[in-house]
This record gives C-alpha cells, structure tokens and sequence, in this order.
C-alpha cells in the first residue's frame, strides 16, 4: 500500500509540521509499503490540518479531506482507491511544540483517529490491522 502523511497549513506553521510529516511518511512507508489493507485500497493518506486557531474553520477544512475515493495517477494514468484522513492540529500548539513534542503528538492524533475515524471507511479496509502495524513501528 502507498503512504502519503502530508498537511495542509498557514505558511506561520508549515516548515516546523511538514518536517514531522515528513518523518513520519519516512518511517512509516516501509511498514505499510508490502502490505494489503482489504477492500482494494492502494492508497493511505493522512492530512494534519493547521489552518486556524478556530477549530470550526479546521474542521471545515478536514471535512473536505475525510473521505475514501479513486482518483487518477498522473504518472501511470491508473486509477488508484484510498482512504485519506484528515485530523485537525491547532497553528498555536504546533507554534509552541518541540519538535519531538509535535512529533509524539501528531502520532497521537493519528492513534486516536484511527481508533475512532471521523467517517466510515470502507467495509473490507481493515483498519485495525493498519493502526497495530503502525503502532508497533512507532512506539
């Protein structure tokens, strides 16, 4: 399965969260990479959203990234299914994390919302086995 762990963000946040995305897709891509998930998803995405302090104008912005869908791959003209999560951070807690602070927090979220998603993912996604093998590689 593909990862993709990225962000959507104020350019007053985007260096300090993009590196901990950035991390993480590293670490994280060669657990998942030979693994099968169920349900015909190719692809795992994760959006930590960091737009604004008001946690409506977050939502707003994860509400339109939570979903499971196809689209198709500008390289290889295929059409690829995923599942993409986004999970709202606040720009003032990313401002004042370390990033090892930022780092332990943003796998928090992704543990929490993995465990609860904010929508139903796709019946045959096996989730819970996702969630066990990124939990091990993590913790």
């Amino acid at each position: 399965m593909k990862l993709r762990v990225t962000s959507i963000t104020v350019s007053d946040v985007g260096e300090q969260i993009n590196s901990v995305t950035t991390a993480l897709e590293d670490l994280l891509r060669p657990v998942v990479a030979a693994q099968d998930y169920g349900g015909g998803i190719e692809q795992f995405a994760v959006f930590f959203v960091s737009v604004d302090s008001d946690s409506v104008e977050n939502e707003r912005y994860c509400r339109a990234n939570n979903r499971a869908g196809r689209y198709k791959d500008i390289v290889t003209g295929k059409m690829v299914s995923f599942v993409g999560l986004a999970i709202p951070v606040d720009p003032k807690t990313v401002l004042s994390s370390s990033r090892e602070a930022l780092q332990q927090l943003l796998q928090g979220l992704l543990f929490e919302e993995l465990e609860t998603p904010a929508y139903t993912l796709p019946k045959k996604f096996n989730r819970q086995r996702l969630l066990a093998d990124l939990k091990a590689a993590l913790v």
